[in-house]
């Protein structure tokens, strides 16, 4: 067995499994709307108010859900893992008629990131998703 190389990031490596840390993971993108408000006087935008009641699932201009694997290739709704992503995402309020705040059971919202993560699937973007992965065929 060979020493891991350690020039080589992990993400660059296949992992068809979608594997971490030996645990598989789907990203499920979602909508939240925001409030911007603008001086017209001075024309600079005085506030900006998220409105997290409006948070909602992403959809393409195809209505399909936006799940994506670990490295960011969209995944097909169908599949195992994204469902099972898809139930436990669904956002949660601790008083479900009264929407307010992030949902309870997502990370605090001071611990969102902002958008940094590396989407190759972007290139690509109304690209044909297969289910049954023949990336390599030509149709």
């Amino acid at each position: 067995m060979e020493p891991a190389d350690p020039a080589v990031d992990e993400y660059d490596q296949d992992d068809s499994e979608a594997e971490r840390d030996g645990h598989a993971r789907r990203w499920v993108r979602y909508v939240m709307p925001v409030i911007v408000e603008v001086d017209c006087e001075d024309d600079q935008i005085t506030s900006v108010v998220t409105l997290p009641s409006e948070v909602r699932l992403d959809r393409d201009d195809m209505m399909r859900l936006c799940i994506y694997d670990e490295r960011f290739r969209r995944a097909h709704a169908d599949e195992q893992l994204a469902a099972h992503a898809l139930f436990i995402a669904g956002p949660e309020w601790r008083h479900p008629t009264i929407r307010c705040g992030g949902p309870v059971n997502w990370p605090a919202v001071s611990d969102w990131h902002d958008d940094y993560f590396p989407r190759a699937a972007d290139e690509d973007t109304y690209g044909e998703v297969s289910p049954y992965g023949d990336d390599d065929q030509e149709y």
